[in-house]
């Protein structure tokens, strides 16, 4: 991130950005609140050794270099923009690697973050990869955090609509949805998981905390943990478990199940089997 900022810093000075003098500040705000330099209209390509490594465009560009140094990118001060910033990220084969897209964005030198608010996207490139909606995303090195209203499609372990108040995807695709998260599972499963705390990698999909399975048929397992196997196209409640399916009702420890919940095996009952006509 500290070539990211030095190469936008050039692209700056090259594009005639300037600093705002001290006459006609609005009351309250000192030079000091003031960027170092700022730009309007920017379309910016950065590149080392002929490689891609990002691109921007934004309808406003700020740079700051205070207690850390960083570039802001968004509407222009007073102004309200209907344009989002847009981001590209490139790896160092100058393959796209993701792009964000937000009404603001911030770019950190300190940590090597990209802070996104305002209808915020974050789209990963890749098998392992992800398509997330919040109003807040940050991407630091590898990892990504998504807050308030996540909507995501995550491609590892067959793939999931996520939705939560909190979401993280690592390296790999591995993810967390927290908070209280719903995951419509693709892949062999065809259900619905909810739980207090999901995650997923490329083997599968684990769910803790109240949770609740509802697959094809109005079949229905509840337990506190369940663990989704995409190969094996199994889901499996190590702990108590309740499942209520048509015309049965079973309540009983260590169930392993279908794709669908249709057939199941489990080691012991603890309360009661019914079996409606």
């Amino acid at each position: 991130m500290r070539r990211l900022l030095v190469l936008l810093v050039l692209a700056l000075v090259g594009a005639g950005c300037t600093r705002r003098g001290a006459e006609g500040l609005p009351p309250g705000v000192a030079v000091e609140d003031l960027p170092d330099s700022e730009s309007w209209e920017v379309r910016l390509r950065t590149s080392a050794d002929g490689r891609a490594e990002v691109e921007v465009e934004a309808p406003y560009l700020a740079r700051y270099t205070r207690d850390s140094a960083y570039v802001y990118l968004g509407p222009p001060p007073g102004q309200g923009s209907a344009r989002a910033v847009e981001i590209r990220l490139f790896d160092d084969a100058g393959a796209l690697r993701g792009s964000v897209r937000a009404r603001e964005v911030w770019l950190f030198d300190d940590a090597s973050r990209v802070v996104a608010e305002g209808q915020a996207r974050a789209t990963l490139s890749g098998d392992d990869g992800a398509v997330i909606d919040a109003a807040r995303i940050e991407v630091d090195g590898e990892d990504v955090t998504a807050t308030g209203g996540v909507s995501a499609e995550v491609f590892a372990g067959g793939g999931a609509r996520v939705r939560a108040p909190r979401l993280r995807i690592g390296p790999g695709g591995a993810f967390t949805a927290s908070g209280g998260a719903t995951a419509d599972l693709a892949g062999a499963a065809q259900a619905t998981v909810s739980a207090r705390t999901l995650s997923g990698d490329a083997g599968g999909t684990e769910a803790s905390g109240g949770v609740r399975v509802l697959a094809s048929g109005g079949r229905t397992l509840q337990a506190g943990r369940v663990v989704w196997r995409e190969a094996a196209a199994r889901f499996s409640a190590p702990g108590a478990f309740t499942f209520d399916g048509p015309g049965e009702r079973v309540q009983g420890v260590g169930l392993s199940a279908s794709a669908d919940l249709s057939r199941y095996s489990f080691r012991r009952a603890t309360g009661q089997i019914e079996v409606r006509e």
